[in-house]
C-alpha cells in the first residue's frame, strides 16, 4: 500500500527538510509568461515553504493562495512572512483528494505547480482539475524536473517526469510554451 501524500510529506517538512529554491532565472521567466497580476487570483499547488506564492503575491501582484497537503509545510510558509493581511493566504489541502470548493476563489487567473507533478498519482485527473479551475485565458505554470536529463544510473532520476508524462501534461492545451532550465523545464499552458 502506498502512503498518502500527507503521510509522505508531513514527516519530511516537520523534520526541517527544505527543497530547491526558486532562482532569479525562474522568476524572470515567470514574470515574462504571466505578467502583472493586478489583484487577480492565483493558486500555488504544493506551495511548500511558500516562496513561489509570496513571489506571485508581492512581486507580480496576484492575490495568491498557497496550498499544501503537509500541515508542517503550511506552517513554514505562514511563518516565513510578516504577519499582516497583505500576505498570501496559506491553507492545508490535498489538491488531488480534497473538496476544491474549500478554496477561497471559484476560479484562478494563474495556477502554479513547482516540483510536484512527479508525485501526483493520477496525473490526468489532476490536470482536469487544473483546467476546471482556470479562468478563460488563464495560465497553468508548471516547473518540473525531466527524467531524461539525468543518467540512467543516477539515483535522482526518479525525481523527473518521463516523456509520456510530458506528453500527458502538454496535451489538450491551446498554447504550450516550454523553456529549458538545466534539469528543469518550465511550461506555460493555456486552455
Amino acid at each position: 500500500m502506498t502512503a498518502s501524500p500527507v503521510d509522505y510529506w508531513e514527516p519530511l517538512w516537520a523534520s526541517g527538510r527544505r527543497y530547491r529554491q526558486i532562482t532569479d532565472t525562474e522568476t524572470r521567466l515567470l514574470a515574462g509568461h504571466l505578467g502583472p497580476g493586478h489583484g487577480r487570483p492565483a493558486l500555488d499547488v504544493g506551495c511548500g515553504d511558500g516562496a513561489l506564492a509570496r513571489h506571485l503575491h508581492h512581486q507580480l501582484g496576484y492575490r495568491t493562495t498557497g496550498i499544501d497537503c503537509a500541515p508542517s509545510a503550511v506552517t513554514v510558509a505562514t511563518d516565513a512572512g510578516p504577519n499582516s493581511s497583505r500576505q498570501p493566504r496559506f491553507q492545508v489541502m490535498d489538491f488531488a483528494a480534497d473538496d476544491l470548493s474549500e478554496l477561497p476563489d471559484p476560479a484562478y487567473a494563474v495556477i502554479t505547480c513547482r516540483l510536484v507533478f512527479r508525485f501526483i498519482t493520477d496525473k490526468a485527473v489532476f490536470l482536469e482539475k487544473v483546467r476546471q479551475l482556470l479562468v478563460p485565458g488563464g495560465t497553468f505554470w508548471m516547473v518540473t524536473e525531466l527524467a531524461d536529463r539525468r543518467a540512467d544510473d543516477d539515483p535522482l532520476k526518479s525525481l523527473g517526469i518521463t516523456t509520456p508524462d510530458v506528453e500527458l501534461l502538454t496535451a489538450r492545451w491551446s498554447t504550450v510554451t516550454a523553456v529549458d532550465l538545466d534539469r528543469l523545464a518550465c511550461f506555460a499552458l493555456r486552455p
